[in-house]
């Protein structure tokens, strides 16, 4: 059986840390981030003020992104997780292949919403995430 979760959230707030300590208690359990999705900067847009444009979709091979999670789908035992045994393992999740995809514009590309089984919104408050970047 396999389970998708999303975890969709400001950046930096917490979705790397949070699916990083469930991959550590979870079987079976793999992540793919939408930050290893980033084209180069010499492909990112910039805005009238010479920034680049990093938070919007067009800054992301999403395409590659979506093609990955499939082949996770397809063959979640062959995709590299890990066969280390986790602490607190409960006897009946050995059986499912997890994948956690964590970024923060995931609910923002439609071929990525047929793909979840459960997804997550983390919210924390405005001072938090300013003092976070």
């Amino acid at each position: 059986e396999l389970l998708t979760m999303f975890f969709n959230s400001v950046t930096n707030g917490g979705k790397t840390t949070l699916a990083e300590k469930l991959k550590d208690m979870l079987p079976n359990c793999d992540i793919i981030s939408q930050d290893d999705f980033f084209k180069p900067e010499s492909e990112v847009e910039t805005d009238e003020r010479g920034f680049k444009l990093y938070d919007v979709l067009d800054a992301l091979y999403m395409d590659e992104m979506v093609t990955s999670i499939h082949n996770w789908m397809k063959s979640p035992s062959s995709s590299g997780v890990s066969a280390e045994e986790p602490q607190n393992t409960c006897d009946n999740l050995k059986n499912i292949y997890i994948l956690i995809v964590e970024g923060f514009l995931l609910y923002n590309y439609e071929p990525l919403n047929k793909l979840w089984n459960r997804r997550y919104f983390l919210t924390l408050p405005y001072e938090e995430c300013k003092r976070r970047r």
